[in-house]
Order: C-alpha cells, then structure tokens, then sequence
C-alpha cells in the first residue's frame, strides 16, 4: 500500500496553552504541499489571534498507511511561518473547526476528518455565541481551495484499529460550520 507525508504543523505563542500541532496528510507522490498548506493557513490567518505562530515544517515523516509504521522521510521546498492577524484577543481553547469529508466508508461509517482552528479571535463570534457568517464563510472557502490545491493529494488517514488494515480516503470537501468548538486536550 502507499505512503502518506504526515505534515505537523506547530503552533506556538501566547494564546497557545500547551504543545499544539495539526496534523494534514498527503499523498506522498505529492510535490508542493507544503507551499500548498502555507497558503492555506495564510488564507484564514486573519481569524487567528495575533499572538500565534503556525510553523509548517518543510521536512517530516513517511507513513505506510495499512500499519501506521514509519518508513522514511519526505522533504519539500515551501516550508514557513505564518502569523496571525487577528488584534482583537481571544478565549482560550476556543474557535473553529473545519470539516473534510470524503467518499470513504470505513466499519459501516463515513470517513471524515477535522482541523481545529483554536483559539479564535474573539471578534469572530455572534452575539448568540456561534462563529459569526464571515469566519463561516472565510473557513469554507479557503478549505475549497486548499482542497483543490491538493486534489486528489489531500487525504484522510483512518488508522489500522485491531484487524483491519488502516486505510485513506481522498479529501473531496472541507466546510467551515458556525458552531463553536473547543479543546480540552492537544495530542502531539
């Protein structure tokens, strides 16, 4: 089975409580993803507080997709930082989250994905708590683009779980909803 480039993208800066990373994966056959995910980021910086520093690393690991074993490295040119813009303050462990789906069904389910975009600037929420209709709109349509930067190379990676093989699915929407979300906990 094929690899997958595992890219952690690093968050760093005041409004970051603890080690945090977002993890994307990609087709390794790919070339330029890592420009591809800086523009990304780039494209919703403005709805990330001023005081975060996204790192998207220009080198990382090779994953075998059917036993999530590490089998070398990838390395790609386009690698950078990319800052916030938002001034307005935050809440801590608080903000948005995209969804990506694919057509994959995994165990009788969707396959499905998410990239939290935590913490938000405060003033991209409604006076009834939701993310205001801009955020909703900037999210979606940068998670759009970024898809079709990366087709069909974005993907989500299930992991082996027990019997079956783990298994990855091509990332074919990605939408923004208005709903909060938070996190209690940052894997890295």
């Amino acid at each position: 089975m094929a690899n997958l480039a595992r890219v952690r993208c690093t968050l760093n800066g005041t409004a970051i409580v603890g080690p945090a990373v977002t993890t994307f994966y990609v087709d390794e056959a790919a070339t330029g993803f890592t420009a591809d995910i800086v523009t990304f980021w780039d494209g919703i910086k403005g709805l990330i507080p001023n005081t975060v520093q996204i790192v998207v690393p220009s080198t990382g690991d090779l994953i075998d997709v059917a036993n999530g074993e590490i089998t070398g490295t990838w390395s790609e040119v386009g690698g950078d930082d990319v800052i916030g813009t938002d001034p307005t303050g935050w809440v801590e462990g608080v903000g948005a989250r995209i969804k990506w789906e694919t057509s994959g069904i995994r165990n009788g389910r969707r396959v499905r994905g998410s990239t939290f975009v935590v913490p938000l600037g405060v003033q991209h929420f409604d006076s009834a708590g939701k993310l205001d209709a801009a955020a909703v709109t900037l999210g979606t349509n940068e998670a759009t683009a970024f898809i079709g930067l990366l087709t069909p190379a974005l993907r989500i990676w299930s992991r082996p779980n027990g019997g079956p093989n783990g298994q990855s699915n091509e990332v074919i929407a990605g939408t923004m909803p208005d709903a909060v979300s938070w996190l209690r906990s940052r894997r890295t």
